[in-house]
Parts: C-alpha cells; sequence; structure tokens
C-alpha cells in the first residue's frame, strides 16, 4: 500500500514537471483530487460531539451544500484544465509560427534561387548580345563599298584611325587641345557606329551594380574579358571625353581597364586622366620598364639555353 502511494505521487511529480501540457494537468488532477480524497476521509466531530468522516457528513447535509462543494471542485479542475488548454494553444501557435517561419525561410530561398538563375540567364543574354553587335559592326569604304575592316577588326581600324588624327592635332595644339579636338573630330565621324556599342556596354556594367546581390567579381571578369585591346583602348578614351565621362563610375568599380594595353595608347602620359582604382593590378609600364622586362626574360632564356646539356 506504501509502495502503491510512492508511487502514486512520483508520478505526480513527474508530471508536474514535465513540459508536456497533458501531462501537466493530469498530474495536477491527481494531486487535486488526491487533497478532496485525503480531505474527505479525515474526522470531524459533528453537532452532537460524534467523531465521524467528512464525506458522510456532506451526504447528509443539505443539497445545497453538496451541490456548493462539487462546484467548488469542478471550478477547480474547470480552471486547471482551461489552463492547459490555452498552454497547449499557445504551444500550438508556436509551433504554427515555426512552421509559418520555415515555409516563410524556403520561399524567401527559393525566390531567392529563381532571382539568382535569372540573373545568371540575364547576363550570358548580354554577353550573347555584345558579341552580336561587335559581329554586326563593318567599315566600308565609301566610294567603292568594299568592307575595310568587320566584327572586332573594326576596333583596331578605329584606333588607328584616332591615332591619325591625334597626332594631327598634335601639330596644332598642346597635348590635352589636341586629345580632345581628335577624339571630337573621331566621334564625328564614327560615333554612329561606336554609340550603340558604348551605351549596350555601359548598362552592361549598370545590371552588375544594380544586381549586386546576385553579381559576383567573376561576372565582371567575364565581361571584361569579352573586350580586346582595342576595345579597351578606344573604352579608355571614350571615358576620359566629354560624353563618355559617366562610364568613369563604372570603370572605376570594376576595374574596367586592369588588361589595358597601356604601351599603345595615344600617350603614356594619359594614364593620368583617370583615377588609378580604374586599372586594377594593371601594371601600368612605361616603354623603358617594358623594355627593361624584356631584356631581362630574354637574358634569363639565353642563361637558359646555355645551360642545358
Amino acid at each position: 500500500m506504501i509502495e502503491r502511494i510512492e508511487n502514486h505521487w512520483r508520478s505526480i511529480k513527474a508530471g508536474i514537471k514535465s513540459d508536456r501540457p497533458m501531462d501537466v494537468g493530469k498530474a495536477l488532477t491527481k494531486a487535486f483530487l488526491t487533497v478532496v480524497a485525503i480531505l474527505a476521509i479525515l474526522p470531524q466531530v459533528d453537532s452532537e460531539g460524534d467523531w465521524q468522516f467528512r464525506a458522510f457528513a456532506l451526504l447528509f447535509s443539505p443539497s445545497n451544500e453538496i451541490g456548493d462543494t462539487f462546484a467548488g471542485v469542478a471550478g477547480v479542475l474547470a480552471f486547471l484544465w482551461i489552463i492547459v488548454t490555452v498552454w497547449l494553444q499557445s504551444e500550438e501557435l508556436a509551433e504554427q509560427r515555426k512552421e509559418l517561419k520555415r515555409q516563410a525561410d524556403e520561399f524567401n530561398a527559393m525566390n531567392t534561387n529563381l532571382r539568382s538563375q535569372q540573373f545568371e540567364t540575364t547576363f550570358f543574354e548580354l554577353l550573347r548580345t555584345h558579341s552580336e553587335i561587335v559581329g554586326g559592326l563593318d567599315v566600308v569604304k565609301k566610294d567603292s563599298k568594299d568592307k575595310l575592316a568587320e566584327g572586332r577588326d573594326c576596333f583596331v581600324f578605329y584606333y588607328r584611325e584616332l591615332n591619325k588624327v591625334y597626332r594631327e592635332k598634335l601639330k596644332k595644339h598642346d597635348e590635352g587641345v589636341a586629345l580632345f579636338y581628335a577624339y571630337k573630330d573621331f566621334w564625328n565621324r564614327r560615333g554612329n557606329d561606336l554609340g550603340h556599342y558604348f551605351r549596350f556596354l555601359y548598362n552592361c556594367f549598370r545590371v552588375l551594380e544594380d544586381e549586386k546581390e546576385f553579381s559576383k567579381p567573376r561576372h565582371a571578369k567575364l565581361l571584361r574579358a569579352q573586350l580586346s585591346d582595342a576595345e579597351l583602348l578606344l573604352l579608355f578614351y571614350n571615358c576620359v571625353s566629354l560624353k563618355g565621362e559617366p562610364f568613369q563610375t563604372y570603370a572605376n568599380k570594376f576595374e574596367l581597364f586592369d588588361n589595358l594595353p597601356t604601351l599603345k595608347l595615344l600617350n603614356h602620359s594619359h594614364i593620368g586622366l583617370l583615377g588609378s582604382e580604374a586599372f586594377g593590378n594593371n601594371p601600368k609600364l612605361t616603354p623603358n620598364e617594358n623594355r627593361k622586362l624584356e631584356r631581362a626574360h630574354i637574358s634569363a632564356l639565353e642563361t637558359s639555353v646555355r645551360s642545358r646539356p
């Protein structure tokens, strides 16, 4: 009997300590009913001085007292289980919030992944369009309509033309003025061919800037890799012109002239027309520095050949 009582109280304690509302509710109900049962079997003295159990005294009490007693017991149990119900509902709401958050996180992840895929698709479509624009260029001789250059070779032709105009302007003007008028004359002649090219390339870099969440350094590198040396040279002089000045923002942001062949500039001093951030890791070699590197490399090759058996 004592063992049963101990087991009963142990189960009540375990239930109360549980983090499950139903177990706590059952344990508190058992505890309350146990207390009620103990109170019911406790003896008391009646009005005539005799001892009797309270339960028996209650049976012979007026009906309103019996009703009040059971109502009190039922009220406590009802209040107890209201608390348990609220607890259960709060846990269910917490689980619902967790599930909604999980679903929201999954949706956001899916949406982010979808937007990333859309950006990748858009980016490579831009690369393809850029190649088509370059491939569609041509230089036609006015008289015979013969093609002097087409596709990417047009930029070599354009740059030679700019160089020729620049050399002519140098005969009449100082360096800065000569470059200004040289590019102005060149643009008046070739702007109709190159305007679309420069505007499209500008917007390609703007897409990378606007989509910072998805654009990575590799995207800028891939776009820069599309540009030939002649394209970079023309793009450089477009950036330092009045018309192309807005392009400098993206030139600095994406180190656009990291691979610019600075030795082929119209004048090596023109490097100073743009900030150093636009050149990235470009060594910006001067002709003298380049000759020294070439001589050192030739010397190393000769030494390597002589050292072979």
